[in-house]
Parts: structure tokens; sequence; C-alpha cells
């Protein structure tokens, strides 16, 4: 719309089917469930050039900033059959991420309910040309949801999410994502991370993670843990990383993950060893194989760094 203004409204319909259920817990009859929802989403873009703009020492040629702003807004009116009286086979499970707002997206077919909610967002982009191709020097991405009629379980205000990638240089990236409850004026969440990967043999990551108790799971469930990610490519075929995760709260070793990689060409295969201590001394071990194949991959090249557990199936 008037040349700058993207506009996409939506509208559906679904229909479930649930069958008798009997079981430790629940019991129900048969119910038959219609949910509508629709909503719109608005965004533009916004740009300007530096092309003169040099910096040797941080590799700079020429800047470019890109601003988006988003608006998305969502209504569901309460189904016909509320979630308490469903088999919650599907259910919503806690993330200390915001969830989606539009269907299909929001998949927990249990859990849907009624929602009035205004999704913002700010994304931010600064980029400049290293080595022939455009990068982003700063990536900045802040949102939050407002709900206008929020349910019993929820507050008006979401937290306000902040995810921010910074590359001073070609080959260092400095992370950092941050949660704040804006209702309580706690925080919820605070994740940094710094990579240096000065070529395509090695990468070492190390940052730290802190969920405050609480925050989204109930209590006694946070965590403030430091983290070290070193991957080797000892040829073309072979690679290895070891990840180790430290309770800095508590004080001992929490979490190890070695891992073994070998390239079958159209295939790679990786071998996982787990080793789990918790707060008693008790340890757990597991390990894995796991098979990607490169035309359709488990998971996004450097994905394993931050969920781990991917390699052993979850």
């Amino acid at each position: 719309m008037f040349g700058w203004l993207n506009l996409a409204p939506r509208a559906g319909l679904r229909y479930t089917y649930y069958g008798e259920t009997s079981g430790p817990g629940f019991t129900s009859d048969e119910q038959e469930r219609t949910v509508f929802n629709t909503g719109a989403e608005a965004s533009f873009k916004a740009s300007r050039t530096w092309a003169g703009t040099r910096n040797e020492f941080f590799q700079i040629e020429g800047t470019r900033h890109i601003v988006k702003p988003t608006i998305n807004y969502a209504w569901v009116p309460r189904p016909n059959v509320v979630p308490k009286r469903l088999p919650q086979f599907d259910y919503e499970i806690p993330s200390a991420q915001l969830l989606p707002i539009t269907y299909p997206d929001y998949n927990s077919i249990d859990s849907i309910d009624s929602q009035n909610v205004v999704r913002f967002g700010l994304e931010n982009k600064l980029q400049t040309k290293r080595a022939g191709e455009i990068e982003n020097v700063v990536h900045w991405l802040l949102y939050t949801d407002w709900r206008l009629h929020p349910r019993d379980d929820q507050e008006t205000f979401s937290d306000l999410y902040s995810k921010l990638d910074l590359k001073p240089f070609h080959r260092i990236l400095l992370s950092s994502e941050i949660n704040y409850d804006i209702n309580n004026g706690n925080w919820d969440q605070l994740n940094h991370s710094a990579t240096l990967s000065p070529n395509d043999i090695w990468s070492w990551s190390l940052g730290h993670r802190y969920l405050r108790d609480g925050a989204f799971y109930g209590t006694n469930v946070g965590n403030n843990i430091l983290f070290s990610s070193l991957y080797l490519r000892a040829s073309q075929n072979w690679a290895a990383r070891a990840q180790h995760y430290y309770n800095a709260r508590d004080g001992f070793l929490q979490g190890q993950y070695y891992s073994i990689y070998r390239d079958l060409r159209s295939w790679t295969v990786a071998l996982t060893v787990r080793v789990l201590r918790d707060e008693r001394g008790s340890l757990d071990y597991g390990g894995a194989i796991t098979f990607s194949s490169k035309a359709a991959p488990r998971f996004q090249m450097g994905d394993d760094i931050n969920k781990p557990t991917q390699l052993l199936g979850y």
C-alpha cells in the first residue's frame, strides 16, 4: 500500500475432533471443536546508505542502515470447547521465548484458547561490505506482546525481548539475548556469548546464560551457567566439537558434550557422548549417532552449539 507499506491480513478456521477419552487423571466424552482466527501484520522498511564510509581497522567499506518496524495483531474468539475440557495430548510446552500468535505456527492444538494481542517489533541492521559480500555489523531485534484481554494466566504485557548480534570484525561475533519483565521490573533471562572463528579450521565460543528462578516455569528452575564450545576440523572429512557447561551458582561442571563428525559426501554422521551431573552429584551418561542429509540437514550450520540436545535426538 502507498508503495512502501506491507499489509498482510489473514483469517482461518480450525476444526478438531476428539474421541471419547478415559485415562488416569482425565475422562471426557467425544468433542468437536471449531476455532476461528483472524488478524493482520503491517510492516515497512526504511534505509539510508553512506557509500563513502571507510575504516580499514574495522573492515568497513560503505555502510547501510535498515530499520523495519512491525505490528502484528491476532484475534481468536473463545472456542466452543475450552482447553480444560479437552485431553491435553498436544499441550503448550513452557518456553523462555514468545510463542507464535498466528496459526498454524502456533501448533499446541489442545491448548488453543481465546487471544487478543498485538505484537510490536523493531528490527535494525547496520551493514557493510567485507571481502566483497554484504555483512551485518549490527543486527538488533526488539519485540513484545501487548495483550488487550489477557487470560487469567497472563500479564498485560509479555517480557520485552532484545536480541543483538554484533560483528566488529569479520571473524568475531558478539551475541546478546535479554528478556526484561515489564510488569514486575525483573531481568528474566540474560544470555551473552563471544565467538572467535579466525578460519574454517577452528572456532571457539565462550558465554554466560542466566535464567531467573520462577521466570517462566515456576520455582527453583533458574540457572547461572558459563559455557564453552570448541570446534576443530582436522581434515576435509573429520571434525570434532567439545562443549562444557559450568554451573556458576552451585560450583560444578554440569554438562559435557563431545562430538565427532564424519563427512560422507551426501551425508554427515555425528557420534556424540554426553555426561550430565546434577546438584546431588549423580551422573547421567548418554550417546547417540546422528545422520544428516546435506540436501535436507537436521539443523542449520552451527545450530548444535545452541541446541546440543538435538545431537541426541531430542
